[in-house]
């Protein structure tokens, strides 16, 4: 199971801590509850260090650099009206670098296949 709310896990790994778990014991349990691969033993360790430290703040940190401001929905109708423009076109298109479509296209869960984008999941009519 993937969470896309990280903000959860930092939930249930501050109440590891101060239950009194260490970090590898938080690292398994989560792993085991929502799957592998939901959390590194690294990340853990981290927020572990943070909450020793005092810091109890569950919010993502600002990054560095310029957030962006790209709207995702907004690259969904050209791909719909016209499956064969490439992602080089689409960046043409909206005047913005060829990585910001890319993820962009991954956040909304479409990949290329052969000859279009698709859903990442697909439908039983599309598996056959």
């Amino acid at each position: 199971m993937r969470i896309e709310n990280h903000i959860h896990i930092r939930h249930i790994m501050l109440y590891y801590f101060e239950k009194g778990w260490n970090a590898a014991q938080s690292f398994y349990d989560l792993n085991e509850l929502f799957g592998e691969g939901t959390i590194s033993k690294s990340q853990v360790k981290r927020w572990f260090k943070m909450s020793k430290s005092g810091d109890t703040n569950l919010a993502d940190e600002k990054r560095r650099g310029r957030p962006s401001n790209f709207d995702d929905q907004a690259i969904l109708t050209p791909v719909k009206e016209d499956e064969s423009l490439t992602t080089r076109m689409l960046a043409e298109d909206f005047n913005v670098d060829h990585p910001t479509i890319v993820r962009c296209l991954k956040k909304l869960g479409k990949v290329w296949k052969l000859a279009g984008r698709v859903s990442h999941k697909l439908s039983n009519n599309n598996k056959a």
